[in-house]
């Protein structure tokens, strides 16, 4: 994918994302307050009125670039579907993201209008299970899916053969969530950090897709990673400290399942640990909590992640999100070299 059309895939993408916000934050605060007001406020101000719903935002962006580059042809630079970029592997891919988004949504409504504590995690966790699990299946006929995974150091491939379309689900539902906990620890938006989990799935998808670009590798992974880029940004217009309007659960699933999505498309698996190192690291540093909690009835940190353990330490929340951005640069490097490694790796 050229640069030029990237370009044009993200401006699109952040633009839309300012407008809708316009359009649609006021419409979200109604689900929360019952009031419809269509001034939004302050920006740069907090009034406890901001709604979640981040995710529909980041997912009709994402739509939009999707569908401008499907319709860029690389060679001729005019607006047909191109074959290049593998259309039915993109859509596919793009309705497992929706699906996910979805159950976001859901969970979102429930909690902003007090209808309860919404659906129990371990059915949330089945159906995202099967969510991934359908799409790896369905990518198969298309070539979408390597089931042989790359390992660094030259150690070559393991190929896990069928047992892959159970493990690699199992793993983007893990890699899910732990975006989940980067986010809010428990849909909590006192525990977290305005615009933290969109920082990050925006310096993961810039090292994926310059890798994918010093490669000329992968053309639909790479397209997933730029817009994912262009989403985030969009929101960040809004959800960036002081935030006007909250990821919320749709918008933490709608980043780790782009996140996750772009990886499969890929075929290297291994660089959802290294660019996502930040996500990864706090959903690690919640399960040692967790653990310790319930092994010794102590805490190991001030808070239930890393991140507000460092908040409740009097880190300020552009000095995290400045700490978040440099790891996910670190890891975003060393998911480049591992890019370029595979290139020069032949199975």
């Amino acid at each position: 994918m050229s640069w030029s059309v990237q370009a044009v895939i993200m401006v699109c993408e952040m633009v839309l994302g300012y407008f809708l916000g316009r359009v649609l934050i006021p419409c979200f605060r109604k689900t929360k307050t019952g009031k419809f007001d269509i001034y939004i406020g302050d920006r740069f101000a907090k009034d406890g009125s901001e709604p979640k719903f981040g995710g529909v935002i980041i997912m009709m962006c994402v739509i939009i670039g999707i569908v401008i580059g499907l319709m860029f042809d690389g060679d001729t630079q005019t607006l047909s579907f191109s074959a290049g970029y593998s259309k039915r592997m993109a859509l596919i891919s793009l309705g497992a993201v929706i699906m996910l988004t979805a159950i976001g949504v859901s969970e979102d409504y429930v909690k902003e209008k007090k209808l309860g504590i919404g659906m129990k995690p371990i059915y949330k966790l089945l159906m995202e299970y099967l969510i991934c699990l359908g799409l790896c299946v369905c990518l198969k006929p298309y070539g979408g899916v390597s089931t042989a995974v790359l390992m660094p150091f030259h150690l070559g491939y393991i190929e896990f053969g069928k047992s892959f379309y159970v493990l690699f689900p199992l793993f983007m539902t893990i890699g899910i969530n732990a975006v989940k906990i980067h986010d809010c620890a428990g849909g909590r938006t006192d525990t977290g950090v305005d615009g933290l989990c969109a920082v990050t799935a925006l310096v993961f998808s810039a090292g994926l897709s310059s890798g994918f670009a010093a490669t000329s590798s992968a053309d639909t992974a790479q397209l997933f990673a730029v817009v994912t880029m262009g989403a985030a940004a969009g929101f960040l217009f809004w959800g960036c400290d002081p935030a006007k309007l909250y990821l919320g659960e749709s918008g933490a699933l709608a980043l780790g399942s782009l996140m996750t999505v772009s990886v499969l498309l890929s075929g290297l698996h291994l660089v959802f640990i290294l660019a996502g190192a930040a996500a990864i690291i706090d959903g690690i540093c919640a399960l040692l909590q967790y653990a310790a909690f319930k092994t010794r009835k102590k805490l190991l940190f001030k808070g239930y992640t890393l991140h507000e353990h460092l908040m409740k330490k009097g880190w300020g929340a552009f000095k995290i999100l400045g700490a978040d951005a440099a790891v996910s640069a670190l890891g975003s490097a060393a998911a480049i070299m591992f890019i370029v490694y595979a290139s020069k790796i032949s199975m």
